[in-house]
């Protein structure tokens, strides 16, 4: 796997405090990177009014703690024990700072909150992906986002700014979030019937942002031939590219990964993956839908599907999606 840059490597080992550095000059929490005096790498918070929280996570490698100060700001630690952990604790950290990146400049007690969420939800999802293999939907999904981030999104704005729109993995009802718009994509076997399978009565409602759909379609092969990649080879082939165009943001890349509990096992390789075909929708007034607004009060958590022949009006080419929503 290619590394990313470590942003602890030039942080001197302390004797006794720790020796630290602002994580973001730009961040509006107080985190601070750090390294404690056997050499530990170290993310802080600093809090001056720490809210009371009981069991705290606890991840294999790493400990997390809240350590009070008489004379100074309480402080979250989050501390690399076990080196060969610095991959997840390298990600972990990149979730967190992006998890509270919008919160109000100096709201440090609230962010120290969303942390801990942050962390407990990473200790599920660790603990889900080490005992759990996706199913095949599921893998033609992560694929299916994957492909089109790469080929579609990637060339256009770069892949700093791809990486950082890519929103599927963390539990939104949309997969991007770029310029305003929100891009929503299916995928799905060439071979299977045709249709937009909507998750929620809330995917397609506009009051939140204009959308676009996007339908793809697989082909499936056991082996791996021109254009035909399997879900670790995808995952291998950005991780490469990554290295290579944006170095900071494989961090963000990685935690993405572990919130799409993705992790490289050979089960990812038995099929491979070539794209067929690709079907734009904007979604305006008219398109076949349900959403809140339309519905009888009391109905909730309604998943339905769409045949695509039914939206043949609000079809746009690739070049429109270029020109209208990646601003290319």
């Amino acid at each position: 796997m290619p590394e990313a840059r470590d942003d602890w490597a030039d942080i001197s080992a302390s004797s006794g405090s720790y020796t630290e550095r602002r994580a973001d000059p730009d961040h509006p929490l107080d985190f601070f990177r750090a390294r404690s005096d056997r050499g530990n790498y170290i993310l802080l918070l600093k809090v001056d009014d720490m809210p009371e929280v009981d069991n705290l996570p606890a991840l294999s490698g790493l400990d997390f703690r809240h350590v009070r100060h008489e004379d100074r700001a309480d402080e979250l630690v989050l501390e690399l024990r076990d080196a060969e952990q610095f991959s997840i604790f390298r990600a972990l950290v990149s979730d967190v700072m992006n998890a509270t990146a919008d919160m109000p400049v100096g709201q440090n007690s609230s962010g120290a909150l969303r942390v801990v969420h942050r962390i407990h939800r990473w200790q599920r999802l660790l603990k889900h992906r080490r005992e759990k293999i996706l199913s095949r939907q599921a893998i033609i999904g992560l694929f299916g986002e994957l492909h089109f981030m790469r080929h579609r999104i990637w060339p256009r704005i770069g892949a700093a700014a791809a990486i950082s729109c890519w929103r599927g993995p963390y539990g939104d009802e949309q997969d991007f979030a770029i310029h305003g718009w929100i891009i929503e994509t299916k995928a799905q076997l060439s071979t299977a019937d045709q249709v937009l399978r909507i998750s929620s009565e809330a995917q397609l409602d506009t009051d939140s942002g204009p959308i676009v759909l996007c339908h793809q379609s697989f082909a499936s092969s056991p082996s791996a031939s021109g254009d035909d990649i399997s879900l670790n080879g995808m995952v291998d082939r950005l991780r490469s590219d990554l290295a290579s165009e944006a170095p900071s943001s494989l961090d963000l890349f990685e935690a993405g990964l572990v919130n799409a509990e993705y992790d490289h096992r050979p089960e990812y390789d038995q099929e491979c993956w070539k794209p067929v075909t690709l079907s734009i929708f904007e979604i305006e007034d008219g398109f076949p839908r349900l959403v809140p607004s339309s519905m009888a009060s009391g109905i909730r958590r309604v998943s339905y599907q769409i045949v695509p022949a039914a939206c043949a009006d609000f079809r746009r080419e690739p070049g429109w999606l270029d020109r209208e929503v990646l601003g290319a």
